[in-house]
């Protein structure tokens, strides 16, 4: 029976995860993009090639013999193409031919034109052709590029989202697999500022960047709407080509949710666009100040009127990510909810200075893990006339207080032993303290190298996250022997229990494969205690997708 995994290794469901997305999402994408390209290529490059090639084509007298607008009937439409065969004269030999234009093959997209150019080349009618110098068998009636070659374009959507979707797929594994070997976790948050409290952030002001901007909210919204709708506008004009007398009515009741999706996506984009035109919006503050407990100046400007009433609030959350089938879901629940300020003075929204009183227990500080996270965001609600809403958020490092309570009194160390070894520590630590303890060999066994590693995981609803923030090999520690560590312990994260996240210290001793010998449960906390986080009821001053933001999912 394999001896159970250390849960400060990776997750062997990531793993499985990455690699499921890899085998599947990348081929896919790839195959995406590989059919966007050849149908582009032979709709609209093919064609734009040839009809540049004719320029250099011999205008040569012919007469049509026979004109027919030529119908194919597929599942789900019909598309047409013209045909029509006339003779020419090349150097004394009499030839025939039934290119029209340099489109190819058949299509639904101008078929009134392709029935005027059918009307307009009546059997017996005396023209002209432009024949290939290079190959007199191949001629044509109308030289310039067909219309329909540039919809060919849109099968440039293909390849853009498949090697999109690829590229973030390489990316994310990329990023997971460098967190996996990392042996520390520093992580940042979105304003650009690292979140371990072991990485002071600098002194002074600074300008805090929003967590979502405007612009690339609109692109990001705005690129798959045209996408979607991209693709439903092409099964339409299929299903409704033939009239409404070929209409496939089943057809058509299975695009309905597809078309109201488009129509929601194109509402979302609508709104994300007048988002631009609203008021711009800076905030200042000093994050070497956000600590637990602490009361922190922060200024704001709006760059131009429109906003009737503004509301201020800062609010701490879980964020827990995990996979739901074929589907990443994310949970949210809000831990920490306080108004910061609310107003209707036009002269103290248009510029204003409020203080942050940041809490001081039953909280934890902010922690950015891969797939787990507390939050915590400073949310300025803004009320517009005639206008979407101001709806921005911006990150805030909270760390822990300058000096966190320390334990009462420092218990006695136990042991813990297993696989040869004995561990001799105290379990329970403030942040920032030295962890003291003793790893002894059993005298009976068996001599080789050993690793002692300190790290933290999380558990709970999300995919497991796990770091280490220490570790050291042993290669001498003979049986019988004993040696001593002294290990400073990381300022944060804290261990905590919440309604999605919990996080968990562990020291352990793994052997020579890797495999966990004996483990300590360590509690890193103020006063050497785990803290217990309080779920909060949704917001019902909040709306729509600030709500969803905000607490829940």
């Amino acid at each position: 029976m394999d001896a159970p995994a250390s849960p400060l290794a990776p997750d062997p469901a990531t793993e499985r995860s990455l690699r499921s997305s890899l085998g599947c999402v990348v081929p896919f994408g790839l195959l995406f993009a590989a059919i966007g390209l050849i149908v582009f290529w032979f709709s609209t490059v093919r064609p734009l090639q040839r009809a540049a090639a004719s320029d250099r084509w011999v205008e040569t007298p012919c007469e049509v013999v026979a004109s027919e607008l030529v119908e194919s009937h597929g599942d789900d439409s019909t598309t047409y193409r013209v045909v029509v065969r006339y003779r020419y004269t090349w150097q004394g030999r009499r030839l025939e031919s039934d290119r029209y234009d340099f489109a190819q093959g058949s299509t639904n997209i101008g078929v009134d034109r392709m029935r005027a150019a059918v009307s307009a080349h009546p059997p017996g009618r005396r023209t002209v052709c432009f024949v290939n110098p290079a190959d007199p068998t191949s001629a044509v009636l109308e030289r310039r590029p067909p219309r329909s070659v540039w919809f060919g374009a849109f099968a440039l959507l293909f390849p853009a989202f498949g090697i999109t979707i690829v590229a973030l797929t390489l990316r994310a594994a990329r990023q997971a697999r460098a967190a996996a070997r990392s042996p520390l976790a520093v992580t940042t948050l979105p304003s650009g500022i690292a979140a371990d409290d072991d990485v002071a952030p600098p002194a002074g002001e600074t300008l805090l960047k929003p967590v979502a901007g405007r612009t690339a909210a609109f692109v990001g919204i705005g690129f798959f709407a045209l996408f979607w709708n991209g693709i439903v506008f092409v099964g339409l004009r299929s299903v409704f080509s033939g009239g409404i007398d070929g209409i496939e009515w089943f057809v058509v009741l299975f695009l309905v949710p597809f078309v109201l999706i488009g129509l929601g996506m194109l509402a979302l984009t609508l709104h994300a666009l007048s988002r631009l035109f609203a008021p711009g919006l800076t905030v200042r503050t000093d994050p070497s100040l956000l600590r637990l407990g602490a009361r922190v100046p922060v200024r704001w400007t709006l760059n131009r009127s429109g906003v009737k009433k503004l509301s201020i609030r800062l609010v701490a959350r879980e964020e827990a990510t995990y996979r739901q089938g074929t589907s990443t879901m994310t949970d949210r629940s809000e831990l920490y909810r306080a108004d910061v300020f609310e107003s209707t003075d036009a002269l103290s929204l248009a510029e204003g200075r409020a203080e942050l009183a940041l809490p001081a227990g039953g909280i934890v500080p902010a922690f950015i893990g891969k797939n787990n996270k507390i939050v915590w965001e400073l949310v300025f609600d803004g009320s517009i006339p005639w206008g979407a809403d101001l709806d921005d958020r911006f990150a805030l490092p909270v760390r822990g207080p300058l000096r966190p309570l320390a334990v009462a009194a420092v218990p006695a160390p136990r042991a813990w032993s297993g696989g040869g070894v004995t561990l001799w520590a105290v379990d329970s630590y403030a942040p920032g303290e030295r962890l003291f303890f003793t790893l002894a060999r059993d005298g009976a066994a068996t001599p080789g190298p050993l690793t002692v590693q300190l790290g933290w995981f999380t558990e709970g609803k999300g995919t497991r996250d796990a770091a280490l923030a220490w570790s050291e090999r042993i290669e001498n520690l003979a049986p019988g022997g004993q040696r001593d560590f002294e290990v400073p312990l990381p300022a944060a994260p804290w261990s905590f229990s919440g309604k999605l996240i919990a996080l968990a210290w562990r020291l352990e001793v793994l052997d020579d494969r890797g495999q966990p010998l004996v483990g300590i449960p360590l509690v890193i906390g103020p006063g050497g205690a785990a803290t217990t986080l309080t779920a909060l009821p949704a917001d019902p001053r909040r709306k729509g997708l600030a709500r969803w933001f905000g607490a829940g999912s």
